[in-house]
C-alpha cells in the first residue's frame, strides 16, 4: 500500500480533488471526518477537551459545539496548540486503524488541512504529498460561500495556517485549482494513472 497525503489551505478545493479521486476508484480518507468521530460523545477526546476548555464548548445535548470552539482557538494561539494537542494524536490513531482495515488497496489519500513534512503526525504515515493551490481571493470567495463566514474570521483561519507558498514548496506533486473544474478534473485524472502507474 501507498499511502499519499492530500492537503490545501481552507477553500483551496481538496475535499473536491478527494471525491474525484474516489471517482476514479481511490480509497481516502478524510481527517476532517476523523477528527468528528474523535469528539462524539462518550469519546476520551471530548472528555479531554471539556477538562481544559469548560462546558462552555458543549451544546445542550452534550455533543461538542465546534462553532464556539473554533472560535475560541482561532483567537488564541495557545488555545489552538491545548486542542491539536489533544486531538491530533487521537486523529492519526484513528487513521492508522482505517488504513489498517483496508490494507488491500494499492494507493489510499489522506484528506487533511494539516500535514507538516517537518515531521511528526500525518507526515509519518506518506509515502508523498500532493497539495492543491489556489488564487487567495477565489478561496475566500469560496469559504464566504460555503460557511458563510465574516471576512475576519475568514481572515483568523487563514493566518492561522502554513503559507500556501510554504505547503506547494512541501509537494511531490502540485495540483493548481484555478482554471475550472474541466482542467481540474483532467489534472486529477492524470495525477492518479501516474501513481497507479508507480505502483508494483
Amino acid at each position: 500500500m501507498k499511502i499519499y497525503g492530500l492537503t490545501g489551505n481552507i477553500g483551496s478545493g481538496k475535499s473536491t480533488v478527494a471525491g474525484m479521486l474516489r471517482e476514479f476508484g481511490a480509497f481516502t480518507v478524510d481527517a476532517d471526518e476523523v477528527a468528528r468521530e474523535i469528539v462524539r460523545p462518550g469519546e476520551p477526546a471530548l472528555l479531554e477537551i471539556v477538562d481544559c476548555f469548560g462546558r462552555e464548548v458543549l451544546c445542550a445535548d452534550g455533543t461538542l459545539d465546534r462553532g464556539a470552539l473554533a472560535e475560541r482557538v482561532f483567537a488564541n494561539e495557545e488555545d489552538r496548540k491545548r486542542l491539536n494537542g489533544i486531538t491530533h494524536p487521537k486523529i492519526l490513531e484513528r487513521i492508522k486503524e482505517k488504513m489498517s482495515a483496508r490494507s488491500g488497496e494499492p494507493i489510499v489519500f489522506v484528506e487533511a488541512s494539516l500535514i507538516d513534512r517537518g515531521g511528526g503526525g500525518l507526515d509519518e504515515l506518506i509515502d508523498g504529498l500532493v497539495v492543491v493551490t489556489c488564487p487567495e481571493e477565489l478561496r475566500e470567495r469560496r469559504v464566504a460561500s460555503r460557511d458563510g463566514m465574516s471576512p475576519e474570521e475568514i481572515r483568523r483561519r487563514m493566518d492561522s495556517q502554513m503559507s500556501e507558498e510554504e505547503k506547494a514548496s512541501q509537494a511531490d506533486f502540485l495540483i493548481k485549482n484555478s482554471s475550472g473544474m474541466e482542467n481540474l478534473h483532467a489534472q486529477v485524472h492524470a495525477l492518479f494513472e501516474t501513481l497507479c502507474a508507480e505502483e508494483p
